[in-house]
């Protein structure tokens, strides 16, 4: 989660924020034929992060990997035939590179020696991607409603229940389901975040996991699909993506927009809370734009937030895509550019990004072959850098020869 988010968790998810002008908007669902292109990368192979972080995500990409091994093609490519036990293989060669090789020089040119780098393409589209980031807020709650705790983080409802649509799905793909709630026997939609968060259609049921100070901070953890809740005696738990409502995502940021409250080039992440801190009475109104509502459940203790492949995520590393195109678990190489703060936490700049990643999570805006979200990491300092993070880039998936 993701999606971020977990997101999808999830998690991720579009931005919050919509596109800045020089990244081009999402495309709209393709129709035509995806496969993946055999094509290296012109630049240099280095690596911008923590050689000691790469291991630790290759390892949870294995864990992830080991389950699915004698399973059926990914989805994707039509001239090259993603599969768990290719990924698998990739994977191993990979890890026996990475442990015997120490020299940049030399790792890239074993790399480009014994990899396959592919990239996806279809007819009429570019090969550049936006990247966004993600990552995983850390709120203070309460299991106590009371006091400045007073703004719930719901379970997932009983009466929540997913039936297959009546949309035709792709021929030999699973029947596409639908999230909703039985009335008189029949399936209509779930409660929209209006109804419980405005209308209050789920108090009393007995559902609430925490409480939060803040409806910035509920809405934050909603669109990042999972976060750590610091407890008033001074305990953190990790809570994490259950479900959807199955409405589907609306950037609030493209909601100013539209509205006229903010300019197209003024809006982040920080400029969209101040807005709504000097616009209280507009809050509800702005929150509720955005019709998908997030239920969480409690997560075990583990060295990060769980992704989509139910490994947890490892700062700089994961990423999330659409997973009906990419491959689960897999090998990638990731080029674009980040943010740069400085000690006060304020942005002087972008540096180059290139490095090695894992294909882990997933988000309910991550769709299609245009998108990619890099998760950050946890806290304050991962949340400056995936607020600002939406830059365009290029993805491309390895595969042993």
């Amino acid at each position: 989660m993701r999606l971020r988010r977990v997101f999808i968790p999830a998690i991720p998810f579009l931005c919050l924020w919509g596109c800045m002008p020089q990244i081009p908007p999402e495309p709209k669902p393709l129709r035509e034929p995806l496969y993946f292109e055999e094509k290296q990368p012109t630049e240099f192979l280095g690596d911008d992060a923590e050689r000691s972080s790469l291991q630790i995500a290759l390892e949870r990409s294995f864990t992830s990997l080991e389950k699915k091994r004698s399973s059926c093609a990914f989805p994707g490519s039509s001239s090259e035939r993603f599969t768990a036990e290719s990924s698998y293989r990739t994977l191993a060669l990979f890890q026996q590179i990475l442990l015997s090789t120490s020299n940049e020089m030399e790792m890239d040119r074993k790399v480009r020696e014994r990899f396959k780098f592919l990239e996806v393409t279809v007819e009429n589209y570019k090969h550049s991607i936006l990247v966004t980031g993600y990552y995983e807020p850390v709120l203070a709650g309460s299991f106590e409603a009371g006091g400045e705790y007073r703004y719930p983080i719901y379970q997932r409802p009983d009466d929540l229940v997913e039936v297959s649509s009546n949309n035709e799905g792709t021929p030999g793909s699973p029947s596409p389901r639908k999230l909703v709630r039985m009335e008189n026997g029949q399936a209509v939609p779930y409660y929209s975040r209006r109804e419980i968060d405005t209308e209050g259609v789920l108090r009393g049921e007995g559902l609430e996991l925490v409480w939060l100070k803040d409806p910035w901070e509920r809405f934050v953890l909603h669109i990042q699909g999972s976060g750590q809740i610091r407890l008033p005696d001074g305990r953190t738990i990790r809570i994490g993506f259950a479900a959807s409502n199955g409405w589907p995502y609306r950037s609030i940021g493209r909601y100013l927009i539209d509205q006229g409250y903010l300019s197209e080039r003024e809006v982040t992440m920080e400029r969209i809370r101040e807005f709504l801190q000097q616009n209280p009475d507009r809050a509800e109104e702005v929150y509720n734009a955005n019709e998908r509502y997030i239920f969480f459940r409690s997560l075990p203790e583990s060295e990060g937030p769980l992704g989509a492949l139910g490994v947890p995520l490892t700062s700089g590393r994961s990423i999330a895509t659409d997973l009906t195109i990419f491959p689960p678990g897999a090998l990638a190489y990731l080029i674009s550019r980040q943010p740069v703060f400085d000690e006060d936490g304020r942005m002087t700049g972008w540096q180059p990004l290139g490095r090695f990643v894992f294909n882990q999570d997933t988000g309910g805006a991550i769709r299609g072959p245009s998108r990619v979200d890099l998760f950050f990491g946890s806290g304050e300092k991962a949340g400056m850098a995936a607020g600002e993070m939406r830059e365009e880039g290029r993805l491309y998936f390895l595969l042993a020869k």
